[in-house]
């Protein structure tokens, strides 16, 4: 009995002690195992802790965050920042969109982004993103404030009792050719989108909807039902161009028929009267009179572009001459090539146009306030703008003029025949038109050669002025000489000065603040730009070296818990 339980003891012992080496490694593995998954769960929470902490320090502190597109797309602009943090007044911005819908599609996540920076910058803008279906209340607050329709995916700033309200089209530049095409279902409206200007919208909005001196503009653009300019391409998206110029420096603009429409002093504080193609009736200019004058008030502007394309004008000139001004029937060539600028204008058809650059003319007081005065102020076919010599009190300031070395080359007995162009010119009569502008007095037999060289001015303001007591009264006409001055792609660009010197001088004499005149951010380039061997070097890392340490990782641990 001794023996037999002597081997039973003997043969249980390594049982036994199998056992206990396998209680051993099944703990090395649980140890292990457990390690692991407690090493795997605190790094994943460090990384999300370490997110959140990131997004909290980008979102309050927008510097931090990196812009690696090539043209800067979710920068935004120093002035715009100073303005910023500067505010003194809540401003509200408000996307009538979910935030995860609204950052679903590319182009509204530049807006967001845009729109997040903003917010970083001062504890004074707020940002609400509601849906117009499931939150009636918020759509009701803004659009008691709105006279139009608020719809889905638009962004609405407001500050206290004063909106202003955008769709995805006003925050992109849009190629107006194209976007006929994405009208008519040919072609998709990221077909048409050359440029971001959010930045560029939404610091104007909030300078519209802060400021405490509000413009009104009236552009009169028809008469009697028909534009009062000549209809043709480079005219209309000149207009079109300025009108969006002053929008987009907090100015509230409408058009206007001269005929059909009330020019009331009450609403309005600034005029444009865009070259009329035609003279103006008797009726027309007294009403434009009676709007400078205010009943005695004064306290208003006129802003009249002269042009190549208008017919002769006894009424407007005799206007224009009661304000001591006069624009002749020429335009202004530059003799010297160091003083000539060649420009890309609708006008030109994409050949190049030569204009001579032109400088402040000798009042200090309207300088425009540029942020930087080296970039050249052009002036293709303008009229030169004379001062006439009077005792009625107005004081004529030459705001922009040509050099000593330019001269005033007649215009064509086209441009001054008095044909009507005001109705909807064929594209034969357009083209011919347009392509007068690179040879515009080609039937004349001026002598070039004995022309008289001397400054010319292209750019003039005349002053109306009367005292009431210890107050100073003023009314202004302000006239450029040409309407390409203003052209789409001049005022579009941020390598000239036309922009930003029209809006200085106009913030100026109408006592506006001053506003912050931004370029569009071109979206033809937005990738990190890299030569064939960086991007050679970045696929075999990414394809091959981190695939192979990461396999070799695998091996080295899967080898090491094998061997334990």
């Amino acid at each position: 009995m001794q023996k037999q339980d002597k081997k039973s003891e003997k043969t249980a012992a390594p049982i036994s002690e199998e056992k206990r080496q396998k209680k051993m490694q099944v703990r090395k593995k649980l140890k292990y195992g457990g390690i692991a998954t407690a090493v795997t769960v605190i790094f994943v929470a460090v990384v999300v802790l370490l997110n959140v902490v990131v997004a909290q320090v980008c979102k309050r502190n927008p510097d931090a965050v990196l812009d690696l597109t090539t043209a800067n797309l979710y920068e935004i602009s120093d002035d715009t920042v100073d303005y910023i943090k500067n505010l003194d007044q809540d401003v509200e911005i408000a996307i009538s969109s979910e935030e995860s819908t609204f950052q679903s599609d590319k182009y509204y996540k530049m807006i967001s982004e845009t729109i997040s920076k903003y917010q970083g910058y001062s504890d004074h803008i707020s940002v609400t993103y509601f849906d117009t279906t499931k939150d009636p209340d918020i759509l009701s607050k803004y659009q008691d404030l709105y006279a139009g329709d608020i719809s889905s995916n638009q962004i609405i700033v407001t500050s206290g009792d004063r909106i202003k309200v955008y769709s995805l089209t006003d925050m992109f530049e849009i190629d107006q050719d194209k976007y006929q095409s994405y009208y008519y279902g040919y072609a998709s409206l990221s077909d048409c989108i050359t440029g971001f200007k959010g930045e560029q919208t939404l610091t104007t909005a909030i300078m519209n909807v802060t400021d405490s001196n509000p413009k009104s503009v009236a552009v009169i653009t028809k008469s009697n039902g028909n534009y009062i300019f000549s209809a043709t391409q480079a005219n209309a998206y000149a207009v079109t161009a300025m009108e969006n110029l002053l929008n987009d420096n907090g100015y509230d603009v409408k058009e206007l028929d001269m005929v059909n429409d009330t020019l009331d002093a009450e609403t309005y504080d600034i005029v444009v009267l865009p070259a009329p193609a035609n003279d103006l009736t008797m009726d027309a200019i007294k009403k434009l009179q009676d709007f400078l004058q205010n009943d005695g008030n004064l306290g208003k502007q006129l802003i009249y572009v002269a042009d190549y394309t208008q017919s002769v004008t006894p009424n407007l000139d005799a206007f224009l001459k009661d304000w001591n001004l006069q624009v002749d029937s020429s335009y202004v060539r530059e003799d010297d090539n160091n003083r000539n600028q060649t420009v890309q204008i609708v006008a030109s058809a994409g050949k190049g146009l030569i204009a001579p650059i032109v400088s402040l003319g000798d009042s200090e007081n309207y300088g425009g306030n540029l942020a930087n005065s080296s970039l050249p102020i052009v002036a293709p076919l303008a009229r030169p703008i004379q001062k006439l010599p009077s005792n009625n009190g107005r004081v004529v300031y030459n705001l922009l003029q040509s050099s000593d070395t330019s001269y005033a080359y007649p215009l064509t007995q086209q441009a001054s025949s008095g044909e009507d162009t005001t109705e909807s010119a064929s594209e034969e009569s357009q083209e011919a038109t347009e392509a007068a502008t690179t040879e515009t007095a080609a039937t004349t037999s001026f002598d070039t050669d004995s022309a008289v060289r001397g400054a010319n001015t292209v750019m003039a303001l005349s002053q109306s002025q009367q005292s009431t007591g210890s107050d100073l009264i003023e009314s202004d006409v302000i006239v450029l000489g040409s309407m390409a001055m203003m052209d789409y792609y001049l005022t579009q660009d941020s390598s000239y000065n036309n922009a930003e010197y029209f809006i200085g001088v106009l913030n100026s004499v109408c006592g506006k603040e001053d506003s912050i005149v931004i370029a569009s951010k071109d979206m033809a380039a937005t990738s990190i730009s890299a030569t064939q061997t960086q991007l050679v070097t970045l696929r075999t890392i990414v394809v091959f070296l981190i695939p192979l340490a990461v396999a070799a990782a695998g091996i080295v641990v899967f080898l090491r818990r094998r061997n334990r």
